[in-house]
């Protein structure tokens, strides 16, 4: 089984969701299928229209922004991390997810140990 790639962080507020993932280009290249093949968006390589051969780890500091028929694409570039915010029907979302779960995992969260008490 190949190792699936690592989604940190998901949320959702009204119409849209908001995803968390690594600056990577293998992420940017399946965000980059999945998009197209769910919203027809072609959503993280607009910088650069003769080339799709882009390296988004150099990116910072960057908002790049896509809007089609089916909806809105935001994403922001971190130092390590990219801010990926889709606004679409709940419909179009939910057929999102499905499609990034079967690329993507979300670490299971860690256990916080409690801090010993100190007895005076």
């Amino acid at each position: 089984m190949k190792k699936k790639l690592i989604l940190h962080s998901i949320g959702n507020s009204g119409n849209f969701n908001f995803y968390v993932f690594d600056k990577k280009q293998k992420v940017a290249g399946i965000l980059d299928k999945i998009l197209g093949e769910i919203l027809d968006m072609e959503m993280l390589y607009p910088l650069s229209p003769k080339s799709k051969k882009i390296n988004v780890e150099r990116y910072y500091d960057i908002h790049q922004g896509d809007f089609s028929k089916n909806g809105r694409l935001n994403i922001f570039y971190g130092k390590n991390k990219m801010f990926v915010a889709i606004i679409c029907s709940e419909e179009s979302r939910l057929k999102f997810n499905d499609a990034l779960f079967k690329y993507f995992t979300m670490p299971k969260p860690k256990k916080i140990k409690p801090k010993r008490k100190i007895k005076w």
